[in-house]
């Protein structure tokens, strides 16, 4: 490395620029290791104080000098027998990097801090019902404990591509489909068929699963978003399983409308056992076939690492999991979803 005029330097004949042009496809751990020696080894002027810093041996030291002055073709250190001088060539190369390196240690440092700390953007992927009858009752008091956290909850049918589309996390029910995903099983809540006292006061209170089968009840049906057909009405009692083609004229796609038509007294609907307290204990919604609720449907979290999660995440999960209370399963630790 010699100096030239405008105050750069040359590596082998080459300016710095072209020699950053040239090897940034090639950077590795390697390289910026070496650097980061480098940058030690001017600090304390020595190979030993260097290797105390960075936690290595003395030799470790010198063996990493030496290939970055192999990689680079030029003479880096001169060792003294009082001390380690950078030659001009590392001065220069040090200076060059510095901002670089430093960089380096604070996107680190940052990255370090996130694993550990909640902050920063959290982008969840929610079930509408389960946003609405669970989430959205307790974000202020989650978002209050947190206020370094800026949560954004997308209410989506899908649980799509989470990476591409730039999720966090999800929380979907139904059983999961082959993904990479790391999923976790939530509860299995039950579903349940119930109507308003006005319904039953104008249609009388059916007295088994097939007799909605009959043209004197309006059943709300709910789209299946993976098939874009109606749901089929299944009734469960322990091992037994009844199928019933019902009638209905009102199909929804959302789990919001068909609770809402249903307390108004339109017509019957099942619906998931969650959040509804209120309404069950008020008297505003009639359970119809309270021997008949042993159908059950899955709650799960999805997210993309199972090493390595962020702190958001993890606390996300958690606050999920104290919103259901004891009706959470027991679940394993997060398990990878089938695979493909």
């Amino acid at each position: 490395m010699a100096y030239v005029g405008g105050g750069r330097y040359t590596l082998s004949g080459h300016s710095l620029d072209d020699w950053e042009a040239s090897t940034i496809a090639e950077i590795d751990s390697r390289l910026v290791a070496g650097l980061l020696v480098l940058a030690a080894v001017a600090d304390t002027r020595g190979f030993g104080k260097a290797a105390e810093r960075l936690g290595m041996t003395q030799s470790g030291v010198s063996k990493a000098i030496a290939r970055l002055e192999s990689r680079l073709n030029a003479r880096l250190v001169e060792r003294t027998s009082r001390a380690v001088e950078l030659t001009d060539e590392g001065r220069a190369l040090c200076q060059r990097v510095a901002q670089h390196l430093a960089g380096i240690g604070e996107a680190a440092a940052e990255a370090a801090k996130s694993r550990e700390s909640v902050r920063g953007r959290l982008r969840v992927n929610v079930d509408p019902l389960f946003s609405h009858m669970v989430l959205a009752p307790r974000l202020r008091d989650f978002l209050r404990h947190h206020p370094e956290l800026d949560l954004r909850i997308e209410t989506r049918d899908r649980i799509g591509d989470l990476v591409s589309d730039g999720f966090d996390l999800a929380v979907r029910f139904g059983e999961p489909t082959p993904s990479a995903l790391i999923a976790r099983r939530l509860l299995n809540a039950r579903i349940l068929t119930v109507a308003a006292p006005a319904y039953v006061d104008r249609h009388g209170r059916p007295g088994h699963p097939r007799d909605l089968a009959s043209d004197a009840h309006q059943c709300i049906r709910a789209i299946d978003v993976a098939t874009g057909q109606p749901f089929d009405w299944e009734f469960c009692q322990g091992h037994k399983t009844v199928s019933v083609a019902v009638n209905g004229r009102l199909t929804v796609t959302d789990s919001g409308t068909k609770l809402g038509a249903c307390l108004a007294g339109f017509g019957v609907a099942q619906v998931i056992d969650l959040g509804l307290e209120h309404q069950f204990g008020s008297g505003a919604l009639i359970n119809l076939f309270p021997d008949w609720s042993d159908e059950r449907f899955p709650l799960y979290v999805y997210h993309v690492s199972r090493n390595h999660v962020p702190a958001k995440v993890r606390t996300f999960i958690d606050f999920i999991i104290g919103s259901l209370g004891a009706d959470v399963e027991p679940a394993p630790d997060r398990r990878p979803a089938a695979r493909a």
